[in-house]
Parts: C-alpha cells; sequence; structure tokens
C-alpha cells in the first residue's frame, strides 16, 4: 500500500510538468496563429494602398472613397475575369482588390488584380 502511495504521489509532480509543458506548446501555437493572421491582415491592408497608389487619378475618379474600403481576396487568376496586362500570371494565385465605386451599382465594384509579392498591377476586372 505504501508503494502505491509513493507511485502516485510522484506521479502527481511529473502530471503537473507534463501538461504545463503541453500548455506552454499550446500557447506558443496559438501566439504563432495569432501572428500570423495578424501579419495576413497587415498584408492585406497594404496592398489596398499600394495598389490604390498605383491607380491613375482617372481610375480614382470611379472609387466611391479611398483605399481603405476596399476589399481583398486572393483568387486564382482566370484569362476570362478581366484585361490582364501579364499573361503569364493567368492561373497562379493573385489579389484581387475590390474598390466600391462611385458608378452604377449594376457595373459593380472596381475590381484591380495584383501579384502576391510585389502588390504590382496585373490588369483589371470586366465591369458590367
Amino acid at each position: 500500500m505504501k508503494k502505491l502511495f509513493l507511485i502516485a504521489l510522484s506521479s502527481v509532480p511529473l502530471f503537473c510538468a507534463l501538461y504545463g509543458c503541453q500548455k506552454e506548446s499550446s500557447n506558443k501555437l496559438e501566439h504563432h496563429q495569432m501572428k500570423e493572421a495578424n501579419s495576413n491582415e497587415k498584408q492585406q491592408l497594404d496592398v489596398r494602398e499600394n495598389v490604390w497608389n498605383q491607380l491613375t487619378n482617372e481610375d480614382k475618379k470611379h472609387i466611391d472613397g479611398n483605399w481603405k474600403g476596399a476589399s481583398v481576396q486572393k483568387i486564382i487568376l482566370r484569362e476570362s475575369m478581366g484585361i490582364i496586362k501579364d499573361k503569364k500570371i493567368i492561373g497562379k494565385e493573385v489579389f484581387i482588390v475590390d474598390y466600391p465605386s462611385k458608378d452604377n451599382p449594376t457595373l459593380g465594384g472596381f475590381a484591380v488584380y495584383a501579384d502576391t509579392k510585389s502588390h504590382k498591377i496585373i490588369g483589371y476586372g470586366y465591369r458590367d
């Protein structure tokens, strides 16, 4: 009985130590995931502004507001999606930055395609 008591007593600190290590690893993973999500969000914010800075004044006349009102998504670019300057990007992942439009709502937003690394404009979406 005494051996069983000693085994149980020595198991408690071991269990606590293992649980603490697991908890620490879990916290590190959560912190890393949050940091990665914040980085992705910052990158999306940056691409909206970077693309905005490349637009002509004529392009900006069609946009309601400024770069902060745009939405961003990553998509696989297809040739049928708009006027694409760089055809070698077709079939690859790009950002689509969609600015709200001042024009007739049936035309939709003012969509711009940008490279995921350089944020350089590579094309414009069709408008109805």
